[in-house]
């Protein structure tokens, strides 16, 4: 099984941010553009693991879940990576002022990597939502020339009261995502 964690966005938010794709796309062909019914904030990618694993691995972001509180994300201002010039990929900034979402991002990092021994990420923790990636750079406009084509970036807010265990399934028309279990923040129900 293919999975990654990950927080959804309302929709509310995917509205504002498919609008925004709809914009981008005519100025930038050269971009692979994510399905806004796709469009959510990984918190640690998984990849290839044993579905046998699955009940530890639930048993610990449960607890995860339950020693991290709700919060809020604001979702505004288009960037990329890099930040500068041509992006390989297109995206949305998140914010979050409080070090809540950091902090969920760590605690679940470390239960992954304790519970399914996934190697630990490299670069440090970005809170974005991936619009696109770039396929031919000759056909992506800069950063800069993308972000002026917006009249708008701020794309809402987000409450944050949950995260999700997400299997990936890649097919011809891209990847599908389906939840294979919710986490209440705060041991919610």
């Amino acid at each position: 099984m293919r999975s990654f964690v990950a927080i959804e966005l309302t929709e509310p938010c995917r509205r504002a941010l498919r609008t925004a794709i709809e914009t981008l796309q005519r100025l930038a062909p050269g971009v692979r553009w994510v399905r806004p019914e796709s469009l959510h904030l990984t918190l640690k990618f998984i990849g290839a693991t044993d579905e046998a694993d699955l009940p530890r691995t639930i048993e610990r972001l449960t607890a995860v879940a339950a020693g991290s509180g709700p919060f809020v994300m604001d979702v505004s201002g288009l960037s990329g990576f890099p930040p500068y010039g041509t992006p390989r990929v297109v995206h949305v900034e998140l914010h979050e002022p409080t070090g809540t979402l950091m902090a969920l991002q760590k605690a679940v990092e470390d239960a992954i990597v304790e519970e399914l021994g996934v190697a630990r990420e490299d670069r440090p923790f970005t809170a974005h939502v991936t619009l696109g990636r770039t396929k031919d750079r000759r056909d992506c406009p800069t950063v800069d020339e993308l972000s002026a084509a917006l009249k708008r970036q701020d794309f809402g807010q987000v409450s944050v009261e949950s995260f999700v265990l997400m299997r990936s399934e890649l097919r011809p028309g891209g990847a599908v995502y389906t939840p294979v279990q919710r986490f209440a923040l705060g041991g919610r129900a």
